[in-house]
């Protein structure tokens, strides 16, 4: 609740900059392809156990770009996007019910999170057409789903789906630092990485870069 409260008041302070002084404000969307994925891999013993790999999804949002000095801006944005993780377990010993070693296989799945994120990024501008920007970004997870690539248990049954009765963390927490190029006065393309703060599930944290581009209205 706590953190919910700092970001609606900093979102009301920006609002009430805007409104009170002479700044320019300007309203846009923005959309594009991201390439996430958890971190740190789970190890046991030192050795990787479960590998978290890149995949690729996309996001979708509109911003309000706020004037408060000549080359500073401030960004604050609404997305929705859909991110996570490939998994890999990689040699996974499969015995049969007497108990005799039956086959060494590969465990793969893809792991989706459809996810609200709201970055407020400062961004000071070089030129007229090149920035660099940086800030706190939050996330809250609304869904979350597993969809099972290679399954080394196939032949015994199958695993049970790995979506049920799953309690996941839903609210995240982190730092978004990228450059943006302006193509022309309403288009233009932007790159940003963004890297959790906080453990999920006492074990994760997001890692996510994007490319996509912005029109302001």
């Amino acid at each position: 609740m706590r953190k919910k409260t700092l970001l609606f008041g900093f979102l009301t302070f920006l609002i009430t900059v805007n409104i009170n002084g002479q700044n320019s404000t300007e309203f846009g969307i923005k959309a594009g392809a991201n390439y996430a994925q958890y971190t740190p891999d789970f190890k046991v013993g030192g050795n990787d156990f479960v590998d978290y790999k890149r995949k690729l999804g996309f996001y979708v949002g509109g911003f309000v770009n706020i004037e408060i000095a000549d080359k500073i801006k401030v960004q604050p944005e609404l997305l929705f996007a859909i991110q996570g993780t490939s998994v890999l377990i990689e040699d996974v010993q499969v015995t049969d019910s007497d108990g005799f070693f039956t086959t060494v296989s590969d465990y793969e799945s893809n792991i989706n999170e459809s996810t609200i994120s709201i970055p407020v990024v400062v961004q000071y501008l070089f030129n007229d057409k090149f920035y660099m920007e940086g800030g706190p970004q939050f996330g809250y997870i609304i869904d979350r789903k597993e969809k099972i690539k290679k399954d080394p248990f196939e032949e015994f049954g199958g695993i049970d789906d790995p979506n049920s009765d799953f309690d996941y963390d839903k609210f995240d927490l982190g730092l978004s630092f990228g450059f943006g190029y302006r193509l022309t006065e309403n288009l233009g393309i932007n790159t940003r990485y963004f890297f959790g703060l906080i453990e999920r599930n006492n074990t994760i944290k997001s890692s996510v870069l994007n490319l996509g581009i912005e029109y302001k209205l």
